[in-house]
């Protein structure tokens, strides 16, 4: 496998969280800004006991449903070549989590550098997005996905160049009790069609 990125576990609504970073760091800038000002210092130590609370709250939910969740992976015989099909098999702990639903999708991001200099800009786009349908097996202490994955013969395989890559990537989204937001991200190497022959 090219490369593993496990997107989660998001608690919630991403908004809340930067919400409680941003009540730390204003607690923070609070108390360093009324230290040397006796009168307005409890202002402070308030402002900072708020934002450390709030810190706490969310780095103690991370802490458990990480622990709950465990680290995602992705069993698929990689690289494959344009127009594979075959079945690939994605695991995560559960020890006492619930799942609700899962979506798998099939991408391909092309990623295009134009310009030069101070001019140099990043162009992306999706040229290939799928919804996957998959099947969770029940099993004890972790989720088990199947999830078949066909490449299409026509399209690019995967590219790295200076100025420009073609990426292939696997998504998952969960929805967990208690935790909406979880997601993974696999890279699928994905090589020209003649690697067939």
């Amino acid at each position: 496998m090219s490369e593993r990125l496990d997107e989660g576990p998001v608690l919630g609504a991403p908004g809340l969280h930067s919400f409680m970073v941003f009540l730390f760091v204003i607690g923070s800038i609070a108390l360093f800004g009324t230290l040397r000002d006796p009168a307005a210092r409890p202002f402070g130590l308030i402002a900072f006991g708020v934002g450390l609370v709030a810190v706490s709250i969310a780095g103690l939910r991370f802490w458990r449903l990480r622990r709950a969740l465990g680290i995602a992976d992705l069993r698929l015989d990689d690289p494959v070549p344009l127009g594979f099909s075959g079945t690939a098999t994605y695991f995560r702990p559960l020890r006492g989590a619930e799942l609700r639903s899962i979506e798998a999708r099939l991408q391909c991001e092309e990623k295009i550098v134009k310009g030069s200099g101070k001019n140099r800009r990043t162009v992306k786009k999706i040229v290939h997005d799928e919804v996957l349908t998959s099947s969770v097996v029940p099993m004890m202490e972790r989720i088990e996905v199947r999830i078949p994955v066909k490449i299409p013969a026509a399209g690019p395989p995967t590219m790295e160049l200076t100025d420009a890559s073609t990426t292939w990537r696997l998504r998952l989204r969960l929805e967990m009790v208690g935790c909406p937001n979880i997601a993974s991200a696999f890279e699928i190497e994905v090589l020209p069609g003649v690697a067939r022959l």
